[in-house]
């Protein structure tokens, strides 16, 4: 299956994605995009490398799924464990054909200056990470001042930068934003609705283009390791999820076009949860209402990041309804019976057999016939569909396999029917 893509759509709204992982500091990665957009304009970049300067600061927190994590990059200048999250967004970067072209800026938008030199690296490369890391540190300035407005701390943000001129920073890179942000419109610009409206004027500006199912599924997979990554708990569930809805799909008799889009579905059905503080994902025991409150809107925050890609309508609805139940009491919509598809139903059992499947803070990982038995009382509670167990009933091995395929770090595509 090919897809019709504004692939410029599909890096803005994922990049919200990233930005949910600051909780309250959001559209940090989108700030960086207009920072380093302007100052490249400023030197004359033609247009082509300030579209990939764009993106790549867009996702250049690719590898930032802790809110731990990300609170060190926001309170730090110079975080040592900094180079990490750069390795990580890189690695995802790379095998992402679409957007690999973005991986060794990514990889080095943390280095200083007067080490990128020294590397050997082409000079758009080592400026257009430098530029990146540049943004990124005048935006973590800003919040670590929490003023009501980034004009009120334009002159501490200044005194800092300039003096990493030429160590941090080069000196060419420092000289322009000085220049740049002479103007009070620079700062006051940065607020989340001005962003948006500038960076959608980069959206549109881009081109709808067929995506091949592979490429797409690429796309997919780097942000689901991103969102699983956020606890060791959750290594490979997205993948997981997606092998078995496909499999699921498969055995129901839908087409391949429907299976291509709930593996889709599958891999981006979690991306509301890198909204979640550690803390929660990771709590070893029941969680209390105000965090199951937190945890429980996931599921809509991962169909409005997806609804701002056309094109992926209805892997968004499927991906937001993997917890509705047939009794109408699930969420976050409240759907029952024939409100709900059977795409998102194959979700909602493909996410609880592979969690099960999975160790958790709290539990081991089920065995096998007792998973069968707890997808048999939900059914029995009308929450998820008889049908459909009864198909993992009657492939119970190929559905294990698929789960702990999953969570070995292998695709499980041999298992796949």
């Amino acid at each position: 299956m090919a897809f019709e893509i504004n692939l410029r759509e599909a890096v803005f709204s994922l990049s919200d994605a990233l930005d949910l992982v600051g909780i309250d500091d959001v559209y940090h990665g989108k700030r960086v995009a207009m920072m380093a957009a302007e100052c490249a304009r400023a030197l004359g970049w033609p247009q082509s490398r300030i579209d990939d300067l764009i993106a790549a600061s867009m996702l250049h927190d690719l590898g930032v799924s802790s809110t731990c994590t990300h609170r060190h990059l926001i309170e730090e200048l110079d975080w040592q464990g900094s180079e990490q999250h750069c390795r990580i967004g890189h690695a995802l970067l790379r095998d992402c054909p679409p957007l690999s072209a973005l991986a060794d800026v990514v990889l080095h938008h943390h280095a200083h200056w007067d080490e990128l030199s020294g590397l050997g690296l082409p000079s758009q490369v080592a400026e257009d990470a430098n530029l990146i890391f540049l943004a990124d540190r005048v935006d973590a300035l800003v919040a670590q001042r929490a003023a009501r407005s980034p004009l009120i701390a334009r002159e501490a943000v200044c005194a800092v930068i300039g003096e990493h001129r030429g160590g941090m920073f080069a000196p060419a890179l420092v000289d322009i934003f000085m220049d740049v942000c002479r103007v009070d419109a620079f700062w006051l610009e940065m607020e989340p609705r001005f962003v948006a409206r500038y960076l959608q004027d980069w959206v549109q500006q881009g081109v709808v283009e067929t995506i091949a199912f592979q490429d797409l599924q690429s796309i997919a997979r780097m942000f689901s390791n991103c969102v699983d990554a956020k606890s060791a708990y959750t290594a490979a569930h997205s993948r997981g999820v997606a092998r078995l809805a496909r499999a699921l799909g498969g055995w129901a008799g839908l087409s391949t076009d429907d299976c291509d889009k709930l593996e889709l579905a599958g891999l981006f059905h979690d991306l509301g949860k890198l909204r979640v503080p550690d803390e929660i994902l990771d709590k070893p025991g029941p969680l209390d209402q105000e965090e199951f409150m937190v945890m429980e809107r996931h599921s809509f925050d991962s169909r409005m990041i997806l609804e701002g890609v056309h094109g992926l309508e209805d892997v968004a609805l499927w991906a937001s309804e993997h917890h509705e139940g047939l009794d109408g009491r699930g969420y976050p919509y409240r759907h029952a019976g024939d409100q709900i598809a059977i795409h998102p139903r194959i979700l909602a059992v493909a996410d609880v057999y592979q969690a099960l499947a999975q160790d958790r803070p709290y539990r081991g990982c089920m065995p096998a016939e007792r998973i069968l038995a707890v997808l048999d009382e939900m059914v029995a509670a009308g929450k998820l569909d008889g049908d459909l167990v009864g198909l993992v009933h009657a492939h119970e091995q190929t559905c294990w396999d698929l789960a702990r395929a999953a969570d070995s770090g292998q695709d499980g595509a041999d298992v796949i029917p």
